[in-house]
């Protein structure tokens, strides 16, 4: 296959993985559910952080599936065998398919500006999953960051706060990658 064939067919197989997890499907669902329900309350500000963390939640389960169980990972390495391919074709294809997910939660949530900002998230999440390859793991870490020591850091640190979310998830991403395309299996 040629480069830009040999990309499509990476993204298009990471792309069908994860259509077919149920526990993708199931988060997506519950983060919803979840967002619509705390919508009635009429707090529609407040209705994202929650929204938030279902998102952060579906990133690191999108990006630790293939370590769980069989190791599924080997297989997508048999496919794809370099490893700098692969991580961004699960990069590319998790944000494509999160997309319309996420404008239905910010428009749940009262917030359909706040769309990017949730990708993100996903995004982010899902490099720290491919770095810890734990989902239970990976989530705590995650969730901890987010819900504890960012807030500390806006506080204390007014400074590295004003750095854009952007900056953050390049630097986690570029490190996942070049981890990823050096570790073993």
């Amino acid at each position: 296959m040629t480069g830009p064939r040999r990309v499509a067919g990476a993204v298009h197989a990471e792309a069908i993985k994860l259509i077919t997890l149920p526990s993708l499907a199931l988060t997506v669902a519950l983060t919803w559910a979840l967002t619509a329900l705390l919508g009635l309350t009429g707090r529609p500000g407040g209705v994202l952080v929650y929204t938030q963390v279902g998102f952060l939640v579906l990133g690191v389960l999108a990006a630790t599936h293939e370590y769980q169980g069989g190791g599924q990972i080997r297989a997508s390495l048999l496919a794809v065998p370099r490893r700098p391919l692969l991580a961004v074709a699960k990069i590319v294809a998790l944000a494509g398919i999160a997309a319309p997910f996420a404008l239905v939660a910010a428009v749940l949530a009262g917030r359909p500006g706040a769309t990017g900002g949730l990708l993100l998230d996903l995004v982010l999440a899902a490099g720290v999953g491919m770095l810890v390859k734990h989902s239970v793991g990976a989530t705590g870490l995650v969730l901890t960051a987010y819900e504890i020591v960012s807030p500390l850091v806006r506080t204390h640190l007014p400074e590295v706060a004003r750095l854009p979310s952007s900056a953050w998830t390049a630097a986690v991403l570029l490190v996942a990658i070049a981890i990823f395309a050096r570790r073993e299996a």
